[in-house]
């Protein structure tokens, strides 16, 4: 544990251009294989053991697990690593994690109950398990970003990386070796939440010893503050969830497990667009906040810009890619026929272009701590999604669902860009406030 704890670390010291550096690149390889396991692990199994299996573990893995990931995260990452006045401490933002963690769990219980055993035609046994291990698997996830939002608030990046990437390869290989041995979706999914508890283990927990000046104390009622506080976040980006995957319940309500895994595959490729979005992303954040606790609107502006402009670059490049040789690679990969669909995918990469920016623009919000602008942004586009989702996947089956999530994803983007301007705009004019 402590030859392991001293590669991890290393000697780098905060503030060296070194420490930059392994900060931009392990962000990026921590953020790829994290993003590209989705992938592989769907597609994989796909092949494994068939698109039928395939759509359950999609639907699993992706759309319900996670939701309650998003439960258990509940908004706190981009305000833990900008939070650069330490007004909580690692010990508060961990007690808080681990009561969300709890609620993720009990609130992931009672969906698989009502879904099992009161909707008519509900989960089959299999289903059941593998949608519960699932959601534990999600919640301790969501448990480890504690640990590596803090060593991003700490200015070491690259611990976040090269843990994120260690637990996720851990698990992805112990998965598939299982599924790949047993050709059991049950018995590969309690082998994944055991990797992934050891995972936390040996890459967050254990390096979270060396890195200096974590403060584990916890003072009364600030947990409870910090709850408060986040609140609107946690509300923010469980809609933000909602919206996101949307489509995905449409498609698993009203069609089968088969279609299920075809649109898993034609979503594929927004988890590439999503990667690229957050590790151009999170470098700038903690520089971003600095500039705007220090009226800096000149190098925020122009970071923005740069970080909108990277993205759209990113989206073309994908829409072409897509348009050439997207079907026949992406139901290749998937084990799926793809032709049909060809409409939808570019729908879904242009969404997720969308959704990228609209990313950026929600670390704005939470830099400029607007967090209630976000929720109310959020409210309706949801109530909009759950009308538009089900709507046009009735209509339209699985391109209806896609050019559903595109829509969305526009007037998100369109909603959180209009408020970061007129914040910004009242800020120069030293009106301030949200």
């Amino acid at each position: 544990m402590r030859w392991l704890r001293q590669r991890m670390f290393g000697s780098l010291r905060t503030g060296t251009a070194e420490v930059e550096r392994q900060n931009i690149a392990w962000n990026m390889i921590g953020s790829l294989i994290y993003a590209g396991s989705s992938m592989i692990l769907t597609a994989l199994v796909n092949h494994l053991i068939g698109p039928e299996q395939g759509g359950i573990f999609g639907f699993a893995f992706s759309a319900f697990g996670q939701q309650m990931f998003l439960v258990a995260y509940f908004g706190m990452r981009p305000f833990q690593s900008t939070d650069v006045n330490q007004a909580y401490t690692f010990g508060e933002y961990r007690r808080v994690r681990l009561y969300t963690c709890v609620a993720a769990v009990i609130f992931g219980i009672i969906y698989i109950f009502v879904n099992s055993y009161i909707v008519p035609d509900g989960y089959s046994r299999q289903k059941t398990l593998v949608v519960f291990l699932m959601v534990i698997y999600k919640v301790l996830d969501g448990f480890a970003d504690v640990y590596e939002s803090e060593f991003q608030r700490e200015g070491r990046l690259y611990l976040t990386g090269k843990a994120m990437a260690y637990r996720t390869i851990l698990s992805v290989i112990l998965f598939l070796g299982a599924l790949y041995a047993t050709q059991d979706l049950v018995f590969s999914c309690i082998i994944a939440v055991l990797a992934q508890a050891a995972g936390i283990l040996l890459f967050d927990w254990n390096t979270m010893k060396l890195v200096p000046g974590v403060n584990l104390s916890r003072a009364a009622g600030k947990s409870l503050a910090l709850i408060r506080e986040s609140f609107l976040l946690f509300l923010s980006v469980f809609l933000d969830g909602l919206i996101f995957a949307m489509a995905k319940y449409a498609v698993d309500a009203q069609m089968t497990s088969m279609d299920t895994a075809i649109f898993v595959a034609v979503f594929m490729p927004t988890s590439v667009i999503n990667l690229a979005a957050n590790f151009v992303i999170r470098p700038f954040l903690t520089k971003m906040s600095y500039q705007w606790e220090e009226k800096k609107f000149h190098e925020f502006t122009r970071d923005i810009k740069r970080l909108v402009a990277i993205i759209l670059v990113l989206t073309v490049i994908a829409l072409a890619g897509a348009w050439a040789i997207g079907v026949p690679v992406l139901g290749a990969i998937s084990n799926v026929e793809l032709a049909p669909y060809k409409s939808g995918l570019l729908y879904i990469i242009l969404g997720g272009g969308f959704f990228a920016v609209m990313n950026l623009f929600y670390y704005v919000l939470v830099i400029m701590k607007c967090q209630r602008r976000i929720f109310f942004g959020y409210v309706p586009v949801c109530l909009l999604s759950v009308v538009l989702s089900f709507l046009l996947v009735k209509i339209g089956g699985i391109n209806g669902g896609a050019f559903s999530y595109m829509l969305e994803m526009l007037v998100l983007m369109m909603c959180f860009m209009g408020q970061a301007f007129y914040v910004f705009h009242r800020a120069k004019k030293q009106q301030g406030g949200c």
